[in-house]
């Protein structure tokens, strides 16, 4: 009687059991994974801003990259710096000296072909590059570097006037000019042209020793 009543106990506590796991596990199984998908979308709304600072810093990252890459190549086409000669050499006759790195500038001598200059400074002005170069121990001027040569130029198709006797060299082409040097029998000077004035009178333009230009009669010269 006894093992009767204990097998109807266990068959009781087993179909507590099913009807239990029948009745109750879809509800409890429901609510885990509410609970579940409630921590997914939390963790999703949480990660999104920090996805799109990511993409915004990505963006900014890339944005900074191209202007690097921009200047490097900016700075690659630029000419390097020149290197400043000792010394350079008049390219051509009649160079004008002047007293500044411009044409705007006066002239304060002329320089012809084969002249060599110390260069003690360089300036790039808007008409382009200039050298300053020194004429004595007192006296600077600036030349256009299109108008020189780093390398020595060969000056044997120069014309010289050879003056016959001592004669005045004026500021024109005529008598009426006041005279700015007298210079001896003898004296070579730099041949610039020919001129023939109102009274046919044929003079020389010539350049002394100093860089100073000015006139004489043709009478007293020959040309070299």
């Amino acid at each position: 009687m006894m093992k009767t009543k204990k097998w109807a106990i266990s068959i009781g506590l087993a179909a507590g059991m099913i009807a239990g796991s029948i009745f109750f596990t879809p509800s409890v199984m429901k609510a885990s994974e509410e609970v579940i998908l409630a921590s997914v979308d939390w963790v999703t709304s949480q990660l999104s801003p920090i996805k799109s600072d990511i993409a915004s810093l990505k963006a900014k990252v890339e944005a900074q990259q191209k202007e690097i890459d921009r200047l490097k190549q900016q700075l690659a086409n630029q000419p390097s710096t020149p290197t400043l000669p000792s010394t350079v050499y008049v390219a051509k006759n009649n160079v004008a000296i002047r007293s500044g790195a411009s044409t705007n500038y006066k002239v304060i001598a002329y320089k012809n072909a084969g002249d060599s200059l110390k260069v003690i400074d360089s300036f790039t002005s808007s008409q382009g590059l200039w050298y300053r170069v020194e004429l004595s121990s007192t006296l600077k001027g600036w030349v256009y570097s299109g108008d020189v040569s780093t390398s020595r130029i060969n000056n044997n198709t120069q014309k010289t006037v050879s003056t016959t006797d001592r004669v005045d060299i004026r500021k024109g082409a005529t008598t009426s000019y006041p005279v700015i040097a007298t210079v001896e029998r003898g004296t070579s000077l730099v041949f610039i042209q020919s001129f023939t004035n109102s009274q046919k009178e044929v003079w020389y333009n010539v350049q002394l020793s100093n860089g100073q230009r000015g006139w004489m009669p043709a009478k007293f010269g020959e040309v070299k």
